[in-house]
């Protein structure tokens, strides 16, 4: 993909060179709370240590991350140009995350399969920076929308 232009609602227009298309992305990071950089991440660059496993913190993490989607999309409804197609690109920035394999994504999904199914405007959501160093990408279900 190649950056044509940096902007506003949404954040990039990309083009596929092969294929000419052009996108609009929209750039979003989920953290646990609004304090989880200082008060955790920092505090792990000074003094590395194992990141625990505590399912109820992954729990709320997951919520985090559908609320965000949620957000984005109510925004992208109110005045993103979709005129080009719009993907939502969701920076998976919290360290729970590594806890997360690809059966837990696809439960995300699943549990919340209304709010991926409405995500219009957007044409897919994708997570990224997952442990894996892969993505996750989820479209709607167009036959459940119909």
């Amino acid at each position: 993909m190649i950056v044509k232009e940096k902007r506003e609602r949404p954040d990039y227009l990309v083009m596929d060179p092969d294929s000419g298309r052009t996108i609009g992305v929209e750039l979003t990071s989920v953290y646990s709370s609004d304090r989880s950089a200082p008060d955790q991440h920092k505090q792990q660059l000074t003094s590395p240590q194992l990141i625990p496993f505590d399912q109820g913190e992954l729990e709320i993490y997951k919520r985090r991350l559908v609320e965000a989607i949620q957000g984005k999309v109510a925004k992208a409804r109110a005045g993103y140009d979709a005129s080009h197609g719009l993907i939502l690109a969701v920076y998976v920035n919290e360290y729970i995350s590594i806890h997360m394999e690809q059966d837990d994504w696809e439960g995300l999904v699943k549990d919340h399969e209304a709010t991926f199914d409405e995500m219009a405007p957007f044409n897919e959501v994708v997570f990224w920076n997952l442990h894996s160093e892969g993505v996750f990408s989820v479209q709607p279900d167009i036959e459940d929308v119909a």
